[in-house]
């Protein structure tokens, strides 16, 4: 996982250095339903949001293709409420990140109203964890106690949204992830998900 750390940054840092028009950043925050897919029989999502910051880097002269890198503080993690084998359940699983994604957006024409699509890795590093009960997943056949969350997600994101004079933006957008986040639990992968509304505004 370091070697991985150590080569998303070292491309984020020079993904600039290829492009050669003008760059433009921005501020983004979203509300979002987050979720870890496969640990409790009855897991519901966290509603909570994000915060951070873009850069809008130019592919070419066009004013259609972009790469676009983030840096966001992200709270995530799930609930699990219910009532499993008559013990009544009521925890939360906080897990704070800091995302940086590197989207690769396409606008459907150069027209400074338009719809964009977007789709990108992401990798987030896990900065805070509380859980508000003992942590363990119910599964069928019984219980199964959970290690740490890995410090490391990597995930994949895809998006849509709509552009107001290439300033401000509304988005929706999806993130799977690719990396088991309790690693050591024997009754599958956990992943997390992520589904997002968003707004962005970027400065000239």
């Amino acid at each position: 996982m370091k070697k991985v750390k150590n080569v998303f940054l070292l491309a984020l840092l020079l993904i600039p250095m290829l492009f050669h028009s003008q760059i433009r950043f921005g501020i983004r925050g979203t509300v979002h339903a987050s979720n870890v897919s496969n640990i409790h029989k009855e897991s519901g999502s966290r509603i909570a949001g994000s915060l951070g910051a873009l850069a809008q880097i130019p592919i070419g002269y066009s004013n259609q293709f972009f790469l676009q890198p983030e840096i966001s503080y992200s709270l995530q993690g799930e609930n699990d409420k219910g009532e499993s084998y008559g013990v009544r359940r009521d925890a939360q699983y906080f897990q704070n990140y800091i995302n940086i994604p590197v989207y690769f957006r396409a606008y459907f024409s150069e027209a400074d109203n338009e719809f964009f699509g977007e789709i990108g890795p992401q990798i987030g590093f896990l900065v805070f964890r509380k859980d508000k009960e003992e942590d363990t997943s119910i599964h069928e056949g019984g219980y199964a106690f959970l290690d740490k969350p890995q410090s490391i997600d990597i995930s994949i994101g895809i998006g849509i949204g709509y552009s107001f004079l290439r300033r401000y933006e509304v988005f929706v957008r999806y993130n799977y992830g690719l990396t088991d986040v309790y690693k050591n639990d024997r009754f599958g992968q956990q992943r997390t998900s992520v589904l997002a509304g968003g707004f962005a505004y970027v400065f000239d």
